[in-house]
């Protein structure tokens, strides 16, 4: 595991997320993060930069809990091997927001099976239904 790795692992702990907007890294919540973490990940940004931006956007709805994908060949479900684990989370991640925005559309599996699909090759999610609430002004 990477410094950067570690980094982010101890952030998803303490319930922080983390966004990349350029060159900036944009952290939330702020009071889940004391001097030695920002410390650390000041020292290492460019590196979790980096590890972040290898990470495919998330569909609206959905929330990155883990992406740790493992080294395949992975078996998943019953006869069925992931040799390229990276392809398969970009995939099954674009076949959930397809899922999630147009309902009507069958992609092959339903929402919870793409989401337990993603966490047997690694990728942990979690739907997040606010955002399909229409807030009013």
């Amino acid at each position: 595991m990477t410094l950067a790795q570690a980094i982010l692992d101890e952030m998803s702990q303490r319930g922080v997320t983390a966004r990349v907007d350029g060159e900036i890294l944009r952290l939330r919540p702020r009071e889940a993060l004391d001097d030695d973490l920002l410390a650390r990940i000041r020292e290492h940004k460019p590196e979790i930069i980096h590890a972040l931006a290898a990470i495919p956007p998330m569909p609206k709805g959905i929330r990155l809990v883990e992406w740790k994908l493992k080294e395949p060949p992975v078996a998943i479900e019953v006869c069925s091997v992931v040799v390229d684990t990276d392809r398969f989370a970009r995939t099954t991640l674009e076949q959930l927001g397809t899922a999630l925005t147009q309902p009507k559309r069958w992609v092959g599996w339903t929402i919870p099976q793409l989401i337990d699909r993603l966490a047997q090759v690694g990728v942990r999610v979690a739907f997040d239904a606010s955002a399909f609430v229409e807030r009013k002004a």
